[in-house]
C-alpha cells in the first residue's frame, strides 16, 4: 500500500519560471525583455494561489518588484523582509506540509498506535520549531486509530508559544516553549511514548548524540521516535535560495544529515523500524527503543496457524489463557500463516491482541507461501521482525513498509538469520512477507478522484447536495435497459439507441437542479431527475431525431422510446430541434389543446423573452392576437421588439406589478382574454384592468406575481399556468373571480408526456404541420460545451438570458443525412456510479437479513429485477413474507418493476450446493454478481470460546464465498460484483470477534486474489450499521467507543461509491465525536464504567456490583486491561464484574490501594481453592502431616469432607497427624449413631489397644463428643465452633443448611464477592440448584485451576451431613432436660479426657468465663457435674472465629494442642 505523493508540476513549474524570470529582469534592467510564460498561465496559478502556496506567494512579490523598470530591486532584502513576515513563512507551503500525506505519515503512526494495543492512552511529544505543526493530523490518526478511543496526551516544544495561532491553543494541545541554545531537549518532559522531530536549520547545531540520548531515555521501553528530514530541495526552493545571497544548500547536505541522524540513533540503541520518502522531498524515518534484547521463541511459543482452524485453536486457546494468568509477559507468542495466500491471520491476531493476553501476540504472514518447514528466527526477515517486535508482519509484493529485501525468502523461517531477526528484533505485532519483502496492510482515506475516470460516454446529473456546485458528468457504463421495458402506464416500449448531441435547457431543470421544486414521485423511477429533451441521430440508422425522455437527456446517448421521437426536419439544426420540443409543446398544448385559443384574442405572456415566451409570441402572432408582454431587461426589451416588433408600449417589466395598471390603460377596462404566467405573488394578483382585463395568462412566474396576473384576466378569460413552484407550494386562489367565468389551466407537459399515450405523436404531428408555415420558428440559442454545463445553470439563474440555453455533447456534422464519420464526443473526467443490469441475475447470500432486504430495493431503484437470495431456512418471518409480497405487488402494479425473486436453500458451503445455486441463477439470466452478506455470529473471546461455535462463523463467511470464487471462474462466468461484506473488526480489530475477523480476513484475501487475476473482487468493511442486522437492537455508547452506528440509507449511499473502485478492501464507519474527558485518570476511567453502564452512581447501591448491573464482557477487557497497564491490577474478567459500586466510587477518588488490597484479596483466595481437590477419597484414612514419630493425633473430617483447611494446623501438630476420610461407602450412613459405630470401628482397626488421641471441629466436634461416651479414647481435642451457631428450627430449614455449606466453601471470598455469591445462590428455587449455583461460582471465579471433579457431589453430600447434624442436635436439644442423667452417667464412665479450645476475637470476649462454659455445654450437651478432672477449657485469640488457617490462630492453637497431648 506504498504509494508515492507526486506535487503539483503546475505549481512547481510556475515558481521555477517566475524565478527565471527574476533573474532576467534583474541582469538587465535597461532592456526590454519579453516573458517566456503566458500572462494567462501565471495569472491563473496567481489568482487560485491558496494559503499554503507560500513559495508562488513570495516569488510572485519578487517577480511584481523586479517588474518596475523605474528602481531597482534589492531582491535579497525582500526576500528577507517576506521572510520576516509570519504570512510568508516558507515550513507553511504546501511542499513541507507532511503530515497531510497520509501515505508518508500515518503508515507510520499506524505502527505506533498498533504496537501500543491495548493502551487507551498515548503521550505524545512534538519537537517542532518551525510553524508547520503535524499534531492536528497526527492527533487525529492516533486518537482513530482504533474503533475505541485513544486518549492521547499530546505536547508540543515550540519556539515561542506566542508565535502559535489560536487554532492550536484553542485546541487540546499543551505547548512549551524550547530554545536549543539553552538545552538540547526540554527539561519539562521526563517521559513519553511518542516522540516527532520534525527537522529544521535550527537544530543543525545541537550535537546529536547528546540529543538522541536524552530523547532515548524519556521515550518508554517500546516506544517510538519518528523523524521528519527534507532530503532534497525543489528548483524553485534553490532559486529562491540564491536569490536571497545565502550560500546554496545542497541536497548532499541534507542527505549527510539524514545519514548522520540514523547512525546516531541506532549508536544510542534505537531500532530502525521504516522509512518512507516522498517525491517532493521529505523521508520520514521511524525509530524504535527496545530496552531488552529480542529472545529467540521457544518452539512452543510458535503456533503454525493453518486455514484450518482445527489444527490450532485448542493449543492457541490455551496458550493465550496461560500468558493471561502469567504475570510475566516478556516472551511473545508468535503465530505463523504460510499454508495459503488465502488465510485470514490479519483478521485473528487484529482481534485477539484486544483480549485478555493477547497482547504477546506477533504474527508472521507469509503470502506466497515460500516459507517451507519451522519458522527460524536467526535468518532474515524474521531477524528483522522480532528485532522491530511489531505485531503484524505481512511479506507480500508491492506492501514494503518496514524492511526491503531484494532476495526471494526460499527455505525454513530461521529466527537467528535476516531477515527473520530483525523481524524478531523489531517486535512489531504484524509482518506480511511477499516476494521476500516486509510489509503490513494499512487504511488509507480514499483519494478523492477514486471514483473518476476518464469517459466519452456520460450524463449530467446533481448531487445529493442538491445544488449547482453538485452537477457533474456520471460515466453511462453501467446504464442498461431491459429487454422488457415498460412505460409509467404498463404499455411495452421499444427502445431506439441513439446518439445524443444537443440537450435544452429548461427552468424546471434549474429549479430541481437547486433543490427549489421537490423531487416528487418522480424519484421513485430514476435517480437522475434534469434533462428531458434532445435531439441527436439514432445509433443504427444515423436518422437525425429528436425526442423527449422522462430524463437524462444531458447525455452522450440514451435508449429512446421510439413513440416519444421523430425526424428533425432538414431546415433545422439539431440545436434548433431541441429550442423547439419543451417550449412549442407547452404552448401547443397550454393555448391551442387546453386554453383553444382563438385568431383575434388577447394575451399577457410573461418572461416573453424566454424560449415559452418567444413561442408563445410566434404562435400568437400566427393567430394574430393582440399580445402584451413581460421582460426583466432592456436587452430582453429590444430583442423583442427588433426580432418579434412587438410595440414598445405592449411591453412590461417583470420585476415589479405595476404593468397592470399601464394594460388597465390600454385595454380600457376589457383587459386580456389569456394569461400566459409564470409570475409569483403579488405581482399576479395586481394585473387588474380598467374592468375586464385580458382575455388569457401564460404564466410562468411564482408567488406574488402569480397572484397579481391571476386577477388581470378578462371575463370568461383563461389562465395557463405552466410554472411549477406555486403549485407545489399549494398556493391559495380566491374563489370570488371565478364568478365571471373564468378558467384556471395548469399544465404540466411532462404528465402528459409519459402518462397518456399519444399525445407526443399528435404534438409531432402538429410540428412538423407547422414547421414551414412560420407557426413554428427556432428559438435563438445560448450554447454551451458539455465541459460549461454548471457554468450553463448558473447562467440561467442569473435571467439574463435571452431564448433557450443548449448543452451541446458533439458538434452536428454539416452533412445532415450523413450515414456515417459521426463526431465523438470530447472525452471527460466523469464520475463512475453504480447500476445494475436489468437483464442480469445477482445472488445474494443471507439476502433475507436486514440489510439484505434494505439491499434489493436498493439495487431495484438502480435497474437489478432478478434476484436469487440465499438463506439456510428459507423464508421465515412474517417481515421477509411481507418484503416479497410487496416487491411482487409493485411489479404487478408497476410493470417496469417487475422482479423474480427466488430463494434458494442450496448448502453454499459445498461445493454441490454452490453448483446448483449457480445453475439456479443462470436459469434465470446471465449471472450479473454475487453479494455476500450472510454470517453467523458467535461473538465471545477466545478462551471462553469452543471450537465448533468458532468453526461455525468462520464456516459461514468463507466455505460459500470461497466455493462461488472457484466455481464461479471453473464456469467462466463474467462477474460485474463479486462483492463480501466484511466487518471493521477484520481490519482495526474487536475483541471477542476472532472468528469472524478471521473469517473476513480469508474473504478479503480472496477478493485481491480476484483483482490480481483480472476479476472483479470487493471487500467492503463495515462499521456497526444501526437501522438493521446483527447489531440494530443493541447499544454502542460513544464515549466507550471510537466509533458509532451507521444508517442503512448512509450505508447504501456509500456503498454506490465503493462498488466503483478498483481496490480489493475498503473500509466504512462513522466516527463518533471526539471529546476529552477532564479529572484524574481514576475518575476518567469510573466515568466511562457509569456511562457504560447507563447509572447514576448517586442512586444506585453500592453494594450491588457491575455484572449484577450488566456490565459487557467486551467492556470489562477494557476495564480489566485499564487497571493492569495504569495500576498493574491484575484481575479476571470475572473478578470485574464482581467489583462493586462502593469499590468504583472509592476508586474514582483516588482510593486506588482499596482496590489493589481486593485484588490480593482474591488472588490470596484463588491460590487456596485451587489447592482444594474436591475428589470424594478412596482410602479410609490419609496422613496430614511428616511427623513419623510418636502417638498419633487422628482428625474427624470437616464438614466439606476434605482436610485442605486443616492441613495448616496437622503441620504444627508435634505428632503424626491421620486424617480419617469420608469415603463414598459413607454416605450411606444416615445418622450420628452410625457414623460414630464407623469410625470405632475404623480406629479398632488402626489401634487394636484403644487409648487414641482424636479431633474433631464443628460438626466434627459431635462425633469425637459421641466417641468420647462410646470408645476406648484417650485424649479428644475440640475446636468449638458451634456454640457460637443458633439452635432452632430454622436451622434445620434449606436456606440455612445452603448457607453453612456456602460459608465454609468461600470463608476466603472477599467479601464483597461473598455476598455476591450468596445473593445468587439464595435466588435459585431449590437445593439442587442452589448447590448448582455454588459450584458454577467457585468455577467461575478460579477458572480452570479448580480441581472440581467431585465438587457437586461433595456439595450436596455436605448438605446431607450438614442436615443429618443439626437434626440431632435439634432432637437432642427437646431431649436434654429428661436425659441430662443419664448422660451424665456416660460421661462419668468415659475413661479418656477432652480439651475444648474456643478461638476467641478479643481477649475482652473470655471475661465471663462461666457464661462461655455454659454455651459449650449446652452447645454439646454436657452434664453440669461428672466431668470434673476430664473436661480442659482453653481459650485462643483468633482474629476470625471461623478462620482456623490464619497464620498466628494455627501457631496458638498447634501450641495449646502439643502442650495439652504432652502432659501424659
Amino acid at each position: 500500500m506504498y504509494k508515492k505523493v507526486i506535487p503539483n508540476i503546475s505549481d512547481d513549474l510556475i515558481c521555477s519560471l517566475i524565478g527565471d524570470k527574476i533573474k532576467e529582469l534583474n541582469e538587465s534592467k535597461d532592456k526590454k525583455v519579453i516573458p517566456n510564460i503566458s500572462d494567462d498561465l501565471v495569472n491563473k496559478y496567481i489568482t487560485d494561489m491558496k494559503d499554503n502556496h507560500i513559495l508562488l506567494k513570495i516569488m510572485n512579490e519578487v517577480y511584481k518588484g523586479s517588474l518596475d523598470e523605474n528602481q531597482n530591486i534589492d531582491t535579497n532584502k525582500v526576500i528577507t523582509d517576506l521572510q520576516n513576515n509570519p504570512e510568508y513563512d516558507l515550513s507553511l507551503d504546501y511542499i513541507n506540509e507532511v503530515s497531510k500525506n497520509e501515505h508518508l505519515i500515518r503508515s507510520l503512526v499506524d505502527i505506533v498506535s498498533e504496537c501500543f494495543v491495548p493502551r487507551k492512552e498515548i503521550k505524545v511529544l512534538e519537537l517542532n520549531l518551525t510553524k508547520g505543526f503535524m499534531a492536528r493530523e497526527v492527533d487525529t490518526q492516533l486518537a482513530s486509530s482504533h474503533i475505541y478511543p485513544i486518549d492521547v496526551s499530546y505536547t508540543i516544544a515550540v519556539k515561542s508559544v506566542g508565535g502559535v495561532s489560536d487554532d492550536y491553543k484553542n485546541q487540546s494541545f499543551k505547548l512549551i516553549e524550547w530554545n536549543p541554545e539553552n538545552s538540547v531537549f526540554p527539561t519539562e518532559i521526563n517521559s513519553s511514548n511518542f516522540i516527532l522531530l520534525k527537522d529544521s536549520n535550527d537544530l543543525w547545531d545541537i550535537d546529536l548524540d547528546t540529543q538522541l540520548q536524552d530523547m532515548f531515555d524519556v521515550i518508554s521501553d517500546k516506544g517510538f521516535l519518528l523523524s521528519v528530514f527534507r532530503y532534497q530541495l525543489t528548483e524553485p526552493e534553490l532559486a529562491l535560495n540564491q536569490m536571497n545571497g545565502k550560500k546554496a544548500l545542497k541536497n548532499a547536505d541534507l542527505e549527510k544529515r539524514i545519514v548522520d541522524f540514523v547512525k546516531a540513533a541506532q549508536s544510542v540503541g534505537f531500532n530502525l523500524i521504516a522509512r518512507k520518502l516522498d517525491s517532493i522531498g521529505s523521508v520520514a524515518i521511524l525509530f524504535r527503543k527496545l530496552f531488552s534484547e529480542p529472545k529467540l521463541p521457544k518452539k512452543e511459543n510458535i503456533i503454525q496457524i493453518s486455514s484450518n482452524p482445527e489444527k490450532w485453536f485448542e493449543t492457541l486457546k490455551e496458550k493465550i489463557v496461560e500468558q493471561k494468568e502469567n504475570e510475566s509477559t516478556d516472551e511473545s507468542l508468535w503465530l505463523i500463516a504460510n499454508d495459503s495466500s488465502k488465510n485470514g491471520i490479519i483478521g485473528l491476531i487484529n482481534c485477539l491482541r484486544l483480549e485478555p493476553g493477547g497482547e504477546c501476540l506477533r504474527c508472521v504472514f507469509d503470502y506466497d507461501n515460500l516459507i517451507k518447514g519451522s519458522v527460524k528466527f536467526t535468518e532474515k526477515p524474521y531477524s528483522d521482525i522480532l528485532s522491530n517486535d511489531l505485531p503484524i508482519n505481512v511479506l507480500k509484493n508491492g506492501k514494503t513498509l518496514h524492511i526491503d529485501y531484494d532476495n526471494l525468502i526460499k527455505g525454513s523461517v530461521k529466527f537467528t538469520e535476516k531477515p527473520y531477526s530483525d523481524i524478531l528484533s523489531n517486535d512489531l505485532p504484524i509482518n506480511v512477507l511477499k516476494n521476500g519483502k516486509v510489509g503490513t496492510y494499512r487504511h488509507f482515506t480514499l483519494n478523492k478522484d477514486y471514483d473518476k475516470k476518464e469517459s466519452n460516454d456520460y450524463f449530467l446529473n446533481v448531487g445529493h447536495n442538491r445544488d449547482l456546485a453538485s452537477l457533474q458528468w456520471y460515466d453511462s457504463k453501467n446504464l442498461v435497459t431491459s429487454k422488457d421495458d415498460y412505460d409509467l402506464i404498463n404499455n411495452k416500449t421499444n427502445k431506439i439507441p441513439c446518439n445524443i448531441y444537443s440537450a435544452g435547457m429548461n427552468f424546471r431543470d434549474v429549479m430541481f437542479a437547486t433543490g427549489r421544486i421537490a423531487s416528487g414521485p418522480q424519484m421513485l423511477f430514476t435517480d437522475c431527475l434534469i434533462g428531458f429533451e434532445f435531439a441527436g441521430r439514432r445509433a443504427d440508422t444515423g436518422e437525425r431525431v429528436c425526442g423527449f425522455d422522462m430524463s437524462r437527456c444531458y447525455a452522450t446517448s440514451i435508449d429512446a422510446n421510439d413513440e416519444l421521437i421523430s425526424r428533425i426536419p432538414d431546415n433545422w439544426s439539431m440545436d434548433d430541434a431541441v429550442s423547439v420540443l419543451s417550449t412549442y409543446s407547452t404552448v401547443w398544448y397550454g393555448l391551442i389543446e387546453r386554453a383553444h385559443m382563438q385568431k383575434g384574442e388577447s394575451i399577457l405572456i410573461h418572461s416573453g423573452a424566454g424560449g415559452v415566451g418567444q413561442a408563445a409570441i410566434s404562435i400568437c402572432q400566427f393567430y394574430e392576437c393582440d399580445i402584451f408582454v413581460t421582460i426583466g431587461t432592456e436587452d430582453k426589451k429590444k430583442f423583442l421588439m427588433n426580432t418579434y416588433n412587438i410595440p414598445e408600449n405592449r411591453i412590461f417589466s417583470s420585476r415589479n406589478t405595476q404593468f397592470k395598471y399601464k394594460i388597465k390603460e390600454i385595454t380600457k377596462g376589457k383587459g386580456v382574454d389569456m394569461v400566459l404566467n409564470s409570475l409569483t405573488g403579488d405581482k399576479l394578483d395586481a394585473k387588474i384592468t380598467k374592468g375586464k382585463g385580458v382575455d388569457m395568462v401564460l404564466n410562468s412566474l411564482t408567488g406574488d406575481k402569480l397572484d397579481a396576473s391571476y386577477e388581470c384576466i378578462a371575463d370568461c378569460g383563461r389562465f395557463v399556468e405552466i410554472g411549477k413552484f406555486d403549485l407545489q407550494m399549494n398556493k391559495q386562489l380566491g374563489m370570488f373571480s371565478f364568478l365571471r367565468d373564468i378558467s384556471f389551466i395548469g399544465v404540466s407537459v411532462d404528465q402528459k408526456l409519459y402518462m397518456k399515450r399519444g399525445f407526443v405523436i399528435r404534438f409531432f404531428e402538429w410540428m412538423h404541420k407547422n414547421c414551414d408555415n412560420g407557426m413554428i420558428k427556432p428559438i435563438n440559442q445560448n450554447v454551451f460545451k458539455a465541459e460549461e454545463a454548471e457554468k450553463a445553470f448558473r447562467f440561467m439563474t442569473t435571467g439574463k438570458h435571452i431564448g433557450k440555453i443548449v448543452i451541446r455533447t458533439r458538434e452536428e456534422e454539416s452533412n445532415k443525412n450523413a450515414k456515417s464519420g459521426f463526431t465523438p464526443t470530447k472525452k471527460l473526467v466523469v464520475t463512475r456510479k453504480t447500476y445494475f443490469n436489468p437483464n442480469k441475475t445477482y445472488i445474494i447470500t443471507g439476502g433475507l437479513g436486514g440489510f439484505g432486504l434494505e439491499f434489493i430495493h436498493w439495487m431495484m431503484f438502480l435497474g437489478a429485477r432478478k434476484f436469487v437470495l440465499t438463506s439456510r431456512y428459507g423464508v421465515k418471518t412474517d417481515y421477509q413474507k411481507f418484503i416479497l409480497k410487496r416487491l411482487a405487488s409493485l411489479g404487478g402494479n408497476l410493470k417496469q418493476f417487475a422482479t423474480k425473486v427466488v430463494v434458494s436453500t442450496h448448502d453454499c458451503n459445498t461445493s454441490e450446493g454452490t453448483k446448483k445455486l449457480l445453475a439456479d441463477a443462470q436459469n434465470l439470466a446471465p449471472i450479473g454478481g454475487v453479494f455476500h452478506l450472510a454470517l453467523v455470529l458467535n461473538d465471545c473471546l477466545l478462551e471462553n470460546q469452543t471450537i465448533d461455535k468458532f468453526q461455525e462463523t468462520i464456516d459461514s463467511k468463507t466455505k460459500a464465498f470461497e466455493n462461488l470464487d472457484k466455481i464461479s471462474r471453473e464456469l467462466s462466468i463474467d462477474l460485474d460484483y463479486f462483492v463480501v461484506f466484511s466487518s471493521v473488526a477484520c481490519g482495526k480489530g474487536n475483541a471477542g470477534q476472532s472468528n469472524y475477523g478471521f473469517a473476513n480476513s480469508v474473504c478479503e484475501r480472496i477478493c485481491e486474489s480476484r483483482r490480481r487475476d483480472g476479476l472483479h473482487g470487493l471487500a467492503i468493511q463495515w462499521g456497526p450499521i444501526g437501522d438493521v442486522g446483527v447489531l440494530a437492537d443493541s447499544e454502542i455508547n460513544t464515549s466507550l467507543a471510537a466509533v458509532v452506528k451507521q444508517r442503512i440509507n448512509s450505508c447504501l449511499e456509500i456503498l454506490d461509491k465503493l462498488l466503483q473502485t478498483d481496490n480489493s478492501v475498503v473500509s466504512c464507519l462513522v466516527r463518533a465525536k471526539r471529546s476529552v474527558m477532564s479529572g484524574t485518570k481514576e475518575s476518567k476511567l469510573v466515568n466511562q464504567v457509569w456511562i457504560a453502564l447507563g447509572i447514576d452512581p448517586k442512586t444506585t447501591p453500592n453494594h450491588l456490583t457491575l455484572g449484577e448491573i450488566g456490565m459487557e464482557s467486551m467492556f470489562a477487557v477494557e476495564l480489566q486491561q485499564g487497571l493492569e497497564r495504569e495500576y498493574d491490577i491484575r484481575v479476571t474478567l470475572n473478578d470485574i464484574k464482581n467489583i462493586t459500586i462502593g469499590m468504583m466510587k472509592d476508586f474514582e477518588v483516588g482510593k486506588v490501594d482499596e482496590m489493589k488490597r481486593f485484588a490480593d484479596e482474591i488472588k490470596s483466595c484463588r491460590t487456596k481453592l485451587c489447592k482444594v481437590k474436591f475428589i470424594i477419597p478412596s482410602d479410609a484414612c490419609i496422613r496430614l502431616n511428616n511427623v513419623t514419630t510418636g502417638k498419633p493425633l487422628y482428625f474427624f473430617p470437616p464438614l466439606e469432607g476434605i482436610f485442605t483447611s486443616l492441613e495448616g494446623l496437622a503441620e504444627k501438630i508435634d505428632r503424626p497427624v491421620i486424617g480419617l476420610n469420608w469415603t463414598r461407602d459413607m454416605q450411606k450412613l444416615g445418622s450420628l449413631k452410625e457414623i460414630t459405630k464407623y469410625y470405632i470401628q475404623l480406629l479398632k482397626a488402626l489401634e487394636p489397644k484403644g487409648d487414641y488421641d482424636i479431633f474433631g471441629h464443628f460438626y466434627g466436634a459431635l462425633i469425637a463428643m459421641k466417641m468420647l461416651k462410646k470408645a476406648p479414647v484417650g485424649r479428644a481435642i475440640i475446636i468449638d465452633m458451634l456454640s457460637e451457631v443458633t439452635l432452632d428450627e430454622d436451622m434445620i430449614s434449606d436456606d440455612s443448611l445452603v448457607e453453612i455449606i456456602l460459608s465454609f466453601c468461600t470463608k476466603d471470598v472477599p467479601t464483597v464477592i461473598q455476598a455476591k455469591m450468596r445473593r445468587d445462590t439464595m435466588s435459585k428455587p431449590d437445593v439442587p440448584t442452589k448447590l448448582e449455583q455454588i459450584t458454577t461460582e467457585l468455577k467461575e471465579f478460579c477458572g480452570k485451576s479448580l480441581v472440581s471433579r467431585d465438587l457437586d457431589e461433595i456439595l450436596m453430600n455436605s448438605y446431607k451431613r450438614a442436615k443429618l447434624f443439626t437434626t440431632y442436635r435439634l432432637n437432642m436439644k427437646s431431649k436434654f432436660k429428661k436425659m441430662k442423667l443419664t448422660i451424665g452417667e456416660k460421661y462419668m464412665r468415659m475413661s479418656g479426657k477432652v480439651l475444648i479450645i474456643k478461638p476467641f476475637q478479643m481477649v475482652e470476649d473470655v471475661a465471663n468465663v462461666e457464661r462461655v462454659t455454659d454455651k459449650i455445654k449446652n452447645a454439646y450437651f454436657l452434664p453440669e457435674a461428672g466431668l470434673e478432672g476430664k473436661l480442659n477449657f482453653e481459650t485462643v485469640e483468633s482474629a476470625n472465629t471461623q478462620d482456623l488457617e490464619a497464620h498466628k490462630t494455627i501457631e496458638r492453637m498447634a501450641d495449646t494442642i502439643n502442650k495439652y497431648l504432652g502432659k501424659r
